[in-house]
């Protein structure tokens, strides 16, 4: 039977862990103690019976060296073999010798094996007083110390099992000590810990044992141990009570959120129909002949709208941002087209203050990024929306700068400053807070719902970026983030403009605004140009004259709408007037353009009229095109829809499959009469039907490329109409018609119910003509491959 340990043998027998490992501890202790207190007695022991055999050698030694040394003087050899064999009769000697001093030597006995003791002695013959003593030989005694070493094994055996008996008694008379006044009560406490719970908390600890007349460490700990129960007690049931009440919260902040929720998604939908009317007739509007008035109120009207759906899309993005939802697009994009949008929107809010919206981009700005260019535009809008908000008066400037580049990314800091109000240090913090309207400390109530910023954070984040700010109270504010982007292939992007007819020129500029002189210079300075300007109407006669006279003239004019020493509309009149200056160009870049101003400027002589705000996308192509215009000596009045007609007729392109059979499901009549001319347009044979029930009996018996389904309808639904599609499909081994969701439901879950619904695709109202142009051209391929 195999023997067990120590501390399980003292287990299995009762004995708690804690009390079994002290009862071994005190063993071995005592064990140590007891080997070293019998090592030490052995050794004083043997020093003590060492020195008794050399005390008994010399006495010996002593009492035959008299004899021995007159035995040798006569040469009584023979009595001094006796005397020799009368030492043997001392048992502790074992051997002794005789030397002489003529080298004889006498022996007797055995010389012992191993340790031994051995001295010496001389033996001295002194034969009279007056002579000097005489050696006669040495005497030398051997007793053997094994004899001692077994004697002293046999009783350190002894001593070492008598002290170990003794130790191990008293180690069980204190462990029955330890026990009785401490240990059990250990257990005890132990035990009443490991049951704690709320019903137990309620009966207190209660030690077994007489009560001592003054206070010991277990009462002491008994004492702490109740009144801790006490408070575990009050505290476990006030955790309770906050439990039952944050869980009852938890269920109204469901509610509330489930509420919110439902209430985004129905006030989105109400919006989107009537939104997707409003911008799908201004499109066909836009496509009509107009004048450049009419033209600017149906893109002013575009922009409004797509304003509002950008609140929409706020809104909805608060509830994704809040769940963890929101999913950033990465595609190709020129962040220079998001920027001249950007100034498109609100370029008419800040001419309506008097501000000059300034856009400065860095050279070095590659033409393709890849990201997300509608949150970037969400971003800025907001940004410069507040700039305007809080400005009066001076000027609102977006810049873009590269500050470096690495591998296939670039970082970039885009800013927004104003020359308004500023913002004080300590209200810096709550600018990012909801609902916080700053606006209020100078007295004003400004619109806004107050989430813009707040926004513009979290979009910054989920881009890996930072936003920040610098301001001063009375002098203005910056906005600012930093992030970085990946480049994309330049093909991915719009081709750059042509700068042919630019490259060589010599153009004077005539800005008064320091701000606005300086970004109109860092544009041209990208160009190959032989470049001037001036800051007034009289500095700019005097160089148009120096230039005639070193016959080095002018071939443009870069004028500022307003110079201070004289009207610019006479400035133009002046320079037509002059025969030397006939061929110089005429361009007026004007910082606030009010309704009139291009006609006013081209009845003065002008040859082109462009707002600051658009220098970044129209400078370099109306510059390319007037000199274009020069080379074949036409002369005709440019403005940036000059321009536009040139962009908007390349942009309008049959699709690549030709035309296609399209069948709209749309209950609303204005939105479908709208959707059906949209996707005329884009060259498209469409039937429509007003709920999915009358949509099944067409695509039974006509055959369709595409469908568009609106969701919520009267009767059948659009999920409804598509799960009979598909069925009707896989029962009549038909080819599959991709179906796609065009609804004014635009949360997450509606996007997942048309997925499980069969739909291909999900588009939100309102949508726009490109928009559907992206959709049919998606499934043109498909359509022309089958």
């Amino acid at each position: 039977m195999r023997a067990l340990p120590p501390i399980r043998l003292f287990r299995r027998i009762g004995v708690r862990p804690l009390a079994a490992r002290l009862l071994v501890y005190v063993l071995l202790f005592s064990l140590i103690l007891s080997l070293a207190a019998t090592g030490v007695q052995m050794i004083g022991e043997f020093e003590r019976r060492t020195e008794e055999l050399r005390s008994t050698q010399e006495r010996a030694a002593e009492l035959v060296a008299g004899s021995m040394s007159n035995n040798l003087w006569l040469m009584n050899y023979s009595e001094v073999a006796n005397s020799l064999d009368d030492m043997r009769a001392i048992p502790v000697i074992q051997h002794a010798r005789v030397i002489t001093a003529a080298g004889e030597e006498f022996n007797t006995g055995t010389y012992p094996d191993g340790r031994v003791i051995s001295q010496s002695f001389p033996l001295v013959f002194n034969r009279a007083s007056f002579n000097s003593p005489e050696a006669m030989g040495t005497l030398t005694v051997t007793s053997s110390v094994e004899t001692v070493y077994n004697e002293l094994m046999d009783r350190a055996l002894l001593t070492l099992l008598f002290q170990s008996m003794i130790v191990m008694l008293g180690t069980l008379g204190l462990l029955v000590i330890v026990r009785l006044t401490l240990s059990r009560h250990l257990e005890s406490i132990a035990d009443y810990a490991a049951r704690l719970n709320l019903d137990a908390l309620i009966e207190p600890l209660k030690l077994r044992r007489k009560p001592p007349k003054r206070g010991d460490e277990l009462s002491e700990l008994e004492q702490a141990l109740n009144t801790m129960r006490l408070q575990l007690l009050e505290d476990t049931r006030s955790l309770r009570q906050t439990s039952i009440q944050s869980q009852d919260e938890r269920d109204q902040a469901v509610r509330a959120n489930h509420a919110k929720n439902q209430f985004l998604a129905n006030v989105s939908h109400e919006l989107r129909i009537p939104l997707q009317s409003v911008l799908g007739y201004a499109n066909l509007l836009s496509d009509t002949p107009l004048d450049q008035d009419q033209r600017e109120y149906v893109h002013t009207l575009l922009n409004a709208s797509e304003g509002l759906s950008a609140i929409i899309n706020d809104l909805l993005d608060i509830s994704s941002m809040e769940a963890g939802k929101l999913v950033l697009d990465d595609i190709p994009f020129d962040l220079r087209d998001t920027l001249n949008d950007l100034v498109h929107m609100l370029g008419a809010r800040a001419r309506e203050k008097g501000l000059a919206l300034e856009l400065r981009i860095d050279e070095n700005l590659p033409w393709a990024l890849k990201g997300d260019p509608v949150r970037l535009r969400q971003i800025l809008l907001n940004m410069t929306s507040n700039a305007i908000k809080f400005t009066d008066s001076g000027h609102v400037l977006i810049s873009i700068e590269v500050l470096g580049r690495r591998d296939n990314n670039v970082r970039l800091r885009v800013a927004v400053e104003d020359t308004g109000v500023g913002i004080n240090p300590e209200d810096i913090p709550l600018v990012y807070e909801p609902y916080v309207q700053l606006g209020q400390r100078f007295q004003r109530q400004l619109p806004g719902a107050g989430l813009g910023l707040t926004i513009c954070r979290q979009l910054v984040q989920l881009m890996d970026g930072s936003l920040d700010l610098e301001s001063k109270p009375g002098e203005g504010s910056t906005f600012w983030m930093e992030l970085s982007l990946q480049v994309a292939p330049e093909s991915a992007a719009r081709g750059r403009p042509d700068t042919s007819m630019i490259r060589g020129r010599h153009i004077l500029v005539v800005d008064s605004y320091e701000l606005s002189r300086k970004i109109t210079l860092e544009m041209l300075s990208r160009h190959e140009l032989d470049i001037e300007a001036v800051k007034s109407a009289g500095e700019a006669l005097t160089s148009l004259r120096l230039a005639s006279d070193n016959h080095k003239p002018f071939d443009a004019l870069v004028l500022d709408g307003f110079v201070p020493d004289m009207d610019s509309d006479l400035l133009c009149r002046q320079i037509r007037s002059n025969p030397e200056w006939g061929h110089t160009r005429l361009l007026i870049l004007s910082s606030n353009p009010q309704r009139g101003d291009a006609e006013h400027f081209r009845q003065a002589g002008a040859d082109a009229f462009l707002s600051k705000s658009l220098r970044e996308s129209c400078l370099t192509p109306i510059l390319h095109q007037l000199f274009s215009d020069s080379v074949r000596n036409e002369r005709r009045f440019l403005t940036r829809f000059s321009l536009q007609a040139v962009s908007d007729n390349t942009r309008r392109q049959e699709l690549p499959c030709g035309r296609m059979k399209v069948l709209l499901v749309e209950d609303n009549p204005v939105n479908r009469t709208l959707t059906r001319r949209l996707l005329e347009k884009l060259g498209c044979d469409v039937m429509t039907a007003n709920d999915g029930e009358a949509a099944s009996s067409l695509w039974q018996w006509h055959p369709f490329d595409l469908i568009f389904m609106d969701c919520v309808m009267p009767r059948v639904d659009g999920f409804e109409a598509t799960r009979r599609l598909r069925q009707w499909e896989k029962d009549h081994n038909r080819n599959r018609v991709p179906v796609v969701a065009l609804t004014a439901s635009a949360m997450e879950k509606d996007e997942e119910r048309c997925r499980e619904a069969g739909m291909d695709s999900f588009v939100a109202k309102p949508v726009n003509i490109e928009m559907l142009r992206a959709v049919l051209e998606q499934y043109c391929q498909a359509s022309a491959s089958t």
